[in-house]
């Protein structure tokens, strides 16, 4: 019989490796053998090797008094390596130590099997035969014995140099030669094998462990107390900065025991009522409080005893992390069990000892380590409770005076003077989002850890620990005691409440912050640090305001009384105090809702202001829930149990609803959007297998795969494609699903088109699988006229830009109008929903990624060659304008307009295909285009006085018919040269201007009917506000030049039509000038002079018939303008 049973060392612990031995007696399945041993035991023609005799199994009991003998040498020669000798061990290499600790695991294995073997026989034997009762009663003794030995053994610990269990763990394993590293061993396997024998003489040998119970509880408590011991004494030799990347396992061995043991205990409590584990871990623990408190030995003493319990407790809860099968599960594992009695026992004995005053000499060093270790377990191991934080809380409120948040390294070594109220909000928000604690002071870590377990357990419908908190952390603090604070005081209070305010009711918070903070507007040389500092902290209520989009109805007055008053002065502290004010003001503004209430924070403080201021794990379990399910669908095909059923509908009730909204979740579906996916899919194919079931939860397929195919909400696309790729793998579900979806093609096509522009160049096999599927549908095949087009289609990266087109030139070949109408609703039912995701991967941080500009060439595409078709005059809210107000004309992104810019062309030249003159709605849409875009894409040249203007921009006028161009300026001249009652022009009218120059300027570049057009519409506007404007007002010079590059147009010099049409144009004009605005009329003539003489002298006989007649009807200032006008015929004569 093979029962060698020993652990195999792995070396020191890794903190982070949880994978136990295979070798080890866990893995080996120790604690099954003794809980649960099988039902029979052979060991008749069995022969087993004890202490070097092989002898029969069945009768070798018989000796045991020998073995015992046996045993007590063999472990006599472990004990000689307790302490190290060098002559000694010199004079060890011939004895092979492993094979000691084997034959010794192998004799105590052998009894315990013996024991079980004989079970419920053992009192019928003694009635049976007297020889066998007093063989019964030698074995009885020889256990004793055997326990005796085993125990004087265990003892033996305590003298074992502490050393020694710093050096003896070895990762080379039971192959170590080190006589100590098998003594030590020794001592770890025996405590196991010792209670497991004691557990099975008690089981099965008597009539029951409860007549022998409170023997065995002292047995494992000396156990752990042994086990702490060594813990101990290893924690006594850690620097306190390193407690927290220490365990209390000196090996992997021990902590294998520790599991062992509480697997053991707790297994037992939940069978007998016996003790938890825990309950003789505290018992332990009380006796090292105590018997530190009463300094009566020196065993057990140590210098932060609480920190040590603590340590303790925080490294055992993590080992209820592992399941019985010895599988980390951390702190999803069901064994967890709390331990928050001790804890809080722990703490009052600290608090006691000078915690709560501040009277220990390394009070801090020691919460730096106790806070992150209680912030695991309170916050993601235990269920909650307000405890902890309550007497965590006792040792801070009374020293919030001393600078604990000033001894944090790293970037916040600021000053307070230099830290704004953003910085003071960004580092509580860092500190409850860091998972570091190292550059933490301890006040730090217990803001961090009171703000993590509020957002845990804090919600609007259950405020049970918030109220608790609440009241503990409000009751010590009141105006006069908050006045009273330093300046780091306040600072300490400040970065409390601030925490409070992120994690829980904001508003509540806030008030009683604002509340008990003195006022700032009265301070003086002495205070005006502290009064600025408690300025900032008010200012930064006003920040989480902003950021929780709350109304600041209730709290803007309290700010404004204090600006309308520091705004008047002239102070160093006043002047600090308003730039922060200005900083956060700017910031609420900058907000996109500004229906807050932000009106309230305007007053009679900006005047003054402006006068006075300054220049300057969810993978893992989706898994497992795909492998389960898919396993039964395979089962149910082959027979459908009840077993199967009820899986299936469990995963209905509890998991469909949650794969459907996990959509909507970005973090989730970031990573695990294929097995939400593949869920759908499972969900979607035995919701078509057994609708009944699925309409029971209130589900169907049909309403499944729209959720999934179709929904516009759905956050992340590759979810849809990946879903329907899997759908598309099977033939049968597309067919039922057919049966089921009468719009399936159509969704499939919106799909496709949906993933082509937002998904583009992420997964393009997927992606040509979608392809492949549409391309077969008839619908599709239409489009394209010939082999080729298909070609071009199948084969083309940018296949949606190939698809447009080709959709456009068939609806070209249409010739019959209900063709076109039916072409085209068909067409917007591709598109429909088109504007709710297509900017769904745009944010201001990804504007300038390739996708988005991808995404806009897409939009620009469809609108430039089908815009008619998504167009419909008869729906105000259309397609075609809500695509182009969302997308190009964005009120609520101005970000989109760096990339509307590059579409703007496409844009403009997609609306030529449109009715435009009679539909009013499409001219203000140009109207609004050339107002938002020109400032973007006319830009000043680098040291120059000039314009560059976008050939975007310039597109428009070169690539559009005529008709279309005459509208364009049409809607520019009427919307920008329009003179409002003060005389002032539209401010992007110069703009224009710059864009008919290029145009001029252009020549031959541009059609001749463009130059044309732009004399016949754009003149008389231009000249009628140059007439009406002030004298030093910037469109005067632009008119004239305007029309100097008239005149200087080729097409103007070479057609004599182009010349006559604008003679008549500028003779009308000055005509009806004369009267209105004699001054500008006659400056205009000038000006015109001194660019082209032949201008004004056609001009002259009718400006002379015109003075004729005023002179003749004897109208006023006749004679002023006979005298301006002849002074220009002076000027004429001499060119």
């Amino acid at each position: 019989m093979d029962l060698c049973f020993t652990f195999n060392c792995n070396g020191k612990v890794n903190f982070n490796d949880w994978e136990l031995d295979k070798n080890g007696l866990f893995l080996q399945g120790e604690i099954e053998n003794v809980l649960y041993p099988q039902e029979k035991y052979f060991l008749l023609d069995k022969n087993i090797q004890l202490f070097d005799c092989n002898m029969p199994a069945a009768t070798a009991f018989l000796d045991f008094k020998h073995f015992n003998k046996c045993m007590n040498m063999q472990l006599k020669i472990l004990s000689r390596h307790e302490i190290y000798d060098q002559v000694l061990s010199s004079k060890t290499h011939d004895i092979d130590f492993y094979y000691i600790r084997c034959i010794i695991s192998k004799f105590i294995l052998y009894v315990r099997i013996y024991l079980n073997s004989i079970k419920g026989n053992y009192l019928s034997l003694e009635t049976i035969n007297m020889d066998i009762k007093t063989i019964n009663v030698d074995i009885e003794e020889e256990l004793n014995s055997l326990f005796i030995i085993i125990k004087q053994f265990l003892e033996r610990i305590y003298n074992i140099p502490d050393a020694t269990f710093h050096y003896v763990p070895s990762k080379l394993g039971n192959q170590c030669t080190q006589p100590e590293y098998h003594m030590y061993h020794m001592h770890i396997e025996l405590r196991w094998f010792f209670i497991s024998l004691i557990y099975t003489k008690n089981i099965y040998c008597e009539y029951s462990l409860e007549n022998h119970l409170d023997e065995f509880e002292n047995i494992q408590a000396m156990i752990i107390n042994d086990l702490i011991y060594i813990s101990l004494k290893i924690f006594e030799t850690i620097p306190l900065t390193h407690v927290q990347q220490k365990t209390p396992y000196n090996c992997t061995c021990i902590r294998e025991l520790w599991l062992m043991l509480q697997i053991f205990i707790d297994s037992l409590s939940d069978r007998m009522k016996s003790k938890t584990f825990w309950k003789y871990i505290n018992e332990c623990i009380n006796g090292l409080l105590n018997r530190n408190a009463s300094n009566n030995t020196g065993q057990f003493l140590c210098k932060n005893i609480e920190l040590f319990c603590l340590w303790i407790i925080y490294h055992l809860s993590l080992l209820y992390g592992y399941n019985n099968d010895g599988i980390y599960l951390g702190s999803k594992c069901s064994r967890i069990r709390p331990n928050y009695e001790q804890l809080e026992k722990i703490l009052k004995t600290y608090i006691s000892k000078g915690g709560k005053d501040g009277e220990r000499d390394e009070i801090d060093e020691e919460l730096c380590i106790m806070i992150p270790l209680l912030n695991i377990i309170v916050t993601n191991w235990w269920q909650p409770r307000v405890s902890i934080i309550s007497l965590l809380w006792d040792c801070f409120h009374k020293r919030l005076d001393e600078p604990f948040l000033l001894q944090v390294s790293g970037p916040w070594t600021l000053s307070i003077e230099k830290k704004t109220s953003m910085d003071l909000l960004k580092q509580v928000k860092e500190r409850l989002n860091n998972i570091e604690y190292i550059k933490e002071s301890s006040y730090g870590m217990f803001l961090r850890l009171l703000g993590s377990f509020l957002r845990i357990n804090y919600s609007n419908n259950d405020t049970k620990y918030w109220n608790q908190i609440k009241g503990r952390i409000y009751s010590k603090f009141s105006k006069g005691k908050v006045q009273e604070f330093s300046i780091t005081g306040l600072y300490n209070f400040i970065s409390l409440f601030l925490t409070l305010a992120v994690t829980t009711d904001t508003i509540n918070v806030c008030s009683v912050m604002l509340d008990l903070l003195p006022l700032t507007k009265e301070y003086n040389n002495e205070n005006s640090k502290k009064h600025n500092l408690i300025w900032k902290g008010k200012l930064a209520v006003l920040i989480l305001y902003n950021d929780f989009r709350l109304n600041l109805t209730n709290i803007a007055p309290l700010y404004i009384d204090t600006i309308n008053t520091i705004c008047c002065r002239k102070d160093d502290i006043s002047r600090s105090m308003m730039n922060n004010f200005i900083d956060v003001f700017n910031t609420i503004l900058s907000s996109s809702n500004i229906q807050l209430g932000q009106h309230l924070l305007f007053s009679g403080w900006i005047d003054r202001y402006l006068l006075e201021c300054s220049n300057k794990m969810v993978g893992t379990l989706m898994k497992v829930l795909i492998n389960i399910f898919e396993q039964c669908i395979y089962l149910s095909k082959i027979s459908n149990t009840g077993d199967i059923g009820q899986l299936l509908d469990a995963l209905w009730c509890y998991v469909a609803c949650r794969v459907r909204q996990l959509v909507f979740d970005p973090v989730v579906n970031n990573e695990h959007y294929q097995y939400i996916s593949k869920l759908a899919v499972l969900f979607t194919m035995e919701a078509l297998r057994n609708p009944a079931t699925a309409k029971k939860h209130k589900h169907s397929a049909m309403s499944l795969f729209q959720h999934f195919a179709s929904s516009v909400i759905v956050k992340d696309i590759r979810i849809t494609r990946h879903y329907l790729v899997l759908i598309l793998e099977q033939e049968q579900i597309i067919h039922d699903l057919k049966k089921e979806i009468k719009n399936f093609d159509t969704i499939l096509i919106q799909a496709w088109i949906k993933c082509s522009i937002i998904d583009h160049d992420t997964n393009k096999d997927e992606i040509k699988i979608l392809q492949n599927y549409i391309l077969k549908l008839s619908d599709i095949q239409d489009i394209f006229e010939t082999y080729n087009d298909l070609q071009e289609f199948q084969n083309n990266d940018g296949s949606i830009l190939t698809f447009i087109m080709h959709s456009m030139k068939k609806r070209n070949t249409l010739k019959i109008e209900q063709e076109r109408i039916q072409y085209d609703m068909k067409w917007r039912l591709y598109f429909s929903h088109l504007e709710k995701w297509i900017l769904l991967p745009i944010t201001e941080e990804t504007k300038d990624s390739e996708l988005a500009l991808w995404i806009y060439r897409c939009i620009g595409t469809l609108i430039l060659c089908t815009s008619i078709m998504l167009y419909s005059k008869n729906q105000p809210n259309n397609i075609f304008k809500i695509l182009v107000n969302k997308t190009i004309l964005s009120v609520e992104h101005p970000f989109l307009k760096n990339l509307g810019k590059k579409t703007f062309s496409m844009i403009i030249l997609g609306m030529e295909t449109l009715n435009v003159r009679s539909d009013i709605s499409l001219q203000i849409i140009i109207r609004d285009l050339f107002d938002q875009y020109m400032p973007l894409l006319i830009i000043p040249t680098i040291n120059t006085n000039t314009f560059k203007v976008s050939d975007s921009l310039l597109k428009c006028f070169k690539d559009a018919k005529i008709d279309f161009i005459c509208l364009i300026l049409e809607i520019l001249m009427t919307n920008f040269f329009t003179i409002s009652n003060d005389n002032m022009m539209h401010k992007h009218s110069y703009l224009v201007m710059i864009i008919l120059q290029n145009l001029l300027k252009g020549e031959k570049n541009y059609a001749c009917y463009i130059v044309e057009h732009i004399i016949l519409i754009c003149t008389s506007y231009i000249i009628k506000c140059y007439i009406k404007v002030h004298d030093h007002h910037p469109h005067k010079q632009q008119t004239i030049d305007f029309i100097s590059s008239i005149i200087n147009n080729i097409y103007y010099k070479e057609d004599n039509t182009l010349r006559d049409k604008f003679h008549n144009i500028i003779s009308n004009i000055i005509e009806k000038s004369f009267i209105l605005n004699q001054h500008n009329t006659f400056e205009l003539l000038h000006s015109i002079l001194m660019i082209s003489t032949e201008v004004v002298q056609v001009l002259s006989s009718k400006l002379e018939h015109t003075l004729i007649n005023l002179e003749i009807n004897r109208r006023p200032n006749a004679a002023s303008f006979r005298y301006s006008w002849n002074q220009l015929q002076n000027l004429i004569k001499k060119q």
